[in-house]
């Protein structure tokens, strides 16, 4: 859509002044906190959330005429932006009097504004409200919108109302154009926010403030004793303790009744392997027949990986400390719910589990990794699941009795000691000698003790790294970093002279030593072929170390891949080398229904490779009380018929051996506890944070999971879900 702005300023100098103006009381974190990254100023403005107000950028005469940054250095309370030519925009952050000032230096010619943006989290959708201007005070939408654009116009003041009466207010320069969007129009349930403001070299200076306003002592609860939302009433809402105890002799009934197929030791199909010639060699495998690629079992089954992510405590795990006032009750930490709270030390005090809250009610007995897996595993095979998915596996020595297959994640995260690429999400550089060699360290100590498991289907390389991000980010570093280093040696052997890369890539550097140490823009069509081609070359050199030091201490499982993201997955580069180097692909795949050109397309560039559907999930706003999602349906008997829909046509597919449903456990309703105060709070999970088996979903899941060799190997058609949402893209609906 096309904006329109109104101006009647410039800008030349832009000050951000901040005033705290409230108190969280004895106890609770601080209200906000502020500093540079690499994104712009991050503000920690307690329970009203974690924002961002972006850095700006040059906008030109239409609005999509965008001018980015080609280099951020931060040092300390200051940092340059440093934009194509001898254009930059000084950045310095004076904490102890709340102001931020930006100064645009030598603004280039057809620039007319500068942007900045801020994103604000769904939980507002949850009681939230804003005001723009001279308007009134209004609801965010519980429900997406007709139209994605909440507000448009000029106006000078945001105001932001949190559930619990906290308030960010924001004054912007007069004349600014303000946006608030609502962007689950595109699949996103975030809401953002930017203003533009006109910019001119000269211009008198012009300020926005930012104040907090403190939460209300008599806000409105949020989260009934029992962890679910006191805003909405849903099938199954538990009204009491002793619901919760019969609970206990009702699923056991009903667990008693349910009659799933007889599957071998590790959930395969009995009887499969000698039938279809497959090989047994203790592990899992692949091997292709025909034209279809099947996932083979220890036993030498096929084995079709029905997986559940977050196998375990995890993301029902919520962040309470700062916003105590919105829980109808909280336990004693040390009383009988102790083992409720986080098991980490650091997070312990202030992370609870309502969901272990509700099974220490219901079974009388702390929290017990074993008893609960044990639990666990004995609920999801009576359900058809035969496997656990990412993001954790549950007790180790009840999952071997159990002989319960999983799969883990290579130890490549940044908690591990691996630092993403500075502009990047996921990304390390491999060309880097001591990163090399912690993977070396790393993979030695923490693979051979289990390389003879077979209960281990294999190993994820990380989870939705965005590789996209690579050009733009190698292309901004400075020489400090190997990937920019290896960059300019290739840029070098291409061009030959440095006249000869300044015409390709309309710059004005003195010699190729400049190419390696500052920032380059990739502008020209030959300076995005020149980094796609080095995109390829940075990816074959990370799946190269990471394969082949992999094989040094592991020969017995698979690799299978980085459960990426639609977006990263559709570019050619990429598949190529994943099908080169990997055992599986994995796809964090979420729709409704799937996209044959897409797959086709993914398919032709990765060669003959088999798949995982690594990570989806439906959710039901109304029939659980939990506002987050990313594919949302009405019902819980809706998400069932989405999964059969989802699963059956994968299966049918030929090449995908695998899904990974995402989670066991609902998430909190105050948001999963690592993001604090703007986690994650969907309806993902088999069970909600009562323990209660979401009964109609599963109805209808099992209908699939009982059923699926038969799918799988074509002996009956894949289900479909009769609603005009899951048709495939390109379908006449």
């Amino acid at each position: 859509m096309k904006h329109i702005f109104l101006f009647r300023a410039a800008l030349h100098v832009l000050t951000v002044s901040l005033a705290v103006m409230c108190d969280v009381g004895a106890g609770a974190e601080s209200p906000t906190s502020l500093r540079l990254t690499r994104e712009g100023l991050t503000i920690e403005a307690g329970s009203a959330g974690k924002f961002t107000l972006s850095y700006p950028v040059f906008i030109g005469e239409k609005w999509d005429d965008v001018r980015k940054a080609i280099e951020t250095k931060i040092s300390g309370n200051n940092a340059t932006l440093k934009f194509d030519g001898d254009t930059r925009i000084e950045v310095a952050l004076q904490p102890g009097e709340g102001t931020l000032t930006f100064t645009p230096i030598n603004v280039p010619t057809g620039v007319k504004s500068l942007r900045a943006t801020m994103q604000i989290d769904f939980s507002y959708a949850t009681g939230g409200s804003w005001k723009i201007g001279d308007g009134k005070e209004t609801p965010f939408p519980a429900q997406k919108p007709p139209k994605p654009h909440i507000f448009q116009g000029n106006a000078e003041t945001l105001t932001l109302r949190n559930f619990d009466d906290a308030t960010l207010a924001l004054q912007v320069p007069p004349y600014s154009f303000q946006e608030l969007t609502d962007n689950r129009e595109w699949g996103w349930k975030i809401f953002q926010w930017q203003f533009n403001t006109p910019c001119q070299t000269g211009a008198e200076p012009m300020r926005v403030k930012i104040a907090f306003g403190a939460p209300a002592a008599d806000a409105p609860k949020l989260v009934d004793r029992f962890g679910q939302s006191t805003r909405s009433e849903f099938p199954g809402k538990v009204k009491s303790e002793e619901e919760l105890k019969q609970d206990v002799q009702t699923e056991a009934a009903w667990l008693a009744g349910l009659c799933p197929p007889t599957f071998d030791t590790f959930g395969g199909l009995p009887g499969s392997g000698e039938k279809l010639g497959l090989k047994r060699t203790g592990f899992f495998h692949v091997e292709k027949k025909g034209a279809r690629w099947i996932l083979v079992g220890p036993d030498g089954n096929a084995f079709f990986h029905l997986g559940v992510c977050g196998f375990g405590p995890s993301d029902d795990y919520t962040y309470f400390a700062g916003r105590e006032r919105v829980f109808e009750w909280l336990p004693a930490r040390d009383g009988e719910f102790k083992s409720a709270f986080h098991p980490d030390a650091y997070w312990k005090p202030n992370v609870l589990s309502f969901h272990l809250v509700n099974t220490i009610r219901k079974t009388g007995q702390p929290y017990d990794a074993a008893a609960y897996t044990a639990r666990m595993i004995e609920r999801v095979r009576k359900w058809g699941f035969n496997s656990s998915g990412a993001f954790g596996a549950g007790d180790a020595g009840a999952r071997q009795q159990a002989k319960f297959p999983h799969v883990a994640h290579l130890p490549l995260a940044t908690w591990e000691g691996f630092r993403d690429i500075p502009g990047t999400h996921g990304v390390f550089d491999p060309f880097s000698n001591k990163l090399r060699e912690l993977c070396d360290k790393l993979f030695a100590k923490k693979l051979p003790p289990v390389a003879d498991d077979p209960l281990l289907i294999g190993y994820f390389l990380n989870n939705e790294p965005l590789y996209e991000e690579i050009p733009g980010a190698v292309a901004a570093l400075d020489g400090s970093h190997p990937c920019k280093r290896r960059l300019a040696q290739m840029l070098e052997e291409k061009y030959k002279a440095v006249e000869a890369f300044n015409g390709a890539w309309e710059t004005s550097l003195a010699s190729f030593g400049d190419i390696a140490v500052r920032g380059l823009p990739v502008k020209t069509a030959a300076a995005k072929e020149d980094m796609r081609k080095f995109s390829g070359i940075f990816l074959d050199a990370y799946f190269r170390v990471v394969t082949q030091t992999f094989r040094k201490y592991d020969k017995n499982h698979l690799l299978i891949g980085n459960r990426l993201q639609p977006g990263t997955i559709n570019n050619e580069t990429l598949c190529r080398l994943s099908g080169k180097y990997l055992d599986v692909v994995s796809f964090n795949y979420y729709t409704y229904g799937l996209d044959p050109g897409l797959l086709a397309r993914i398919r032709g560039w990765m060669g003959d490779k088999p798949m995982f559907f690594s990570e989806f999930y439906f959710s039901a706003t109304a029939d659980s009380g939990l506002s987050g999602g990313v594919k949302d349906v009405s019902t819980q008997l809706e998400r069932g018929l989405a999964y059969r829909h989802y699963v059956e046509q994968a299966a049918a597919l030929g090449y995908v051996v695998g899904i990974e449903w995402f989670t066991l456990v609902d998430q909190a309703v105050t948001g999963r506890w690592f993001d604090k105060y703007n986690g994650e709070a969907a309806n993902t999970g088999l069970i909600s944070v009562a323990d209660r088996p979401w009964k109609a979903m599963l109805d209808e899941m099992m209908k699939t999971n009982y059923d699926i060799y038969k799918v799988f190997f074509g002996e009956r058609p894949p289900f479909v879900f009769d609603d005009p949402r899951f048709k495939p893209a390109g379908a006449v609906k």
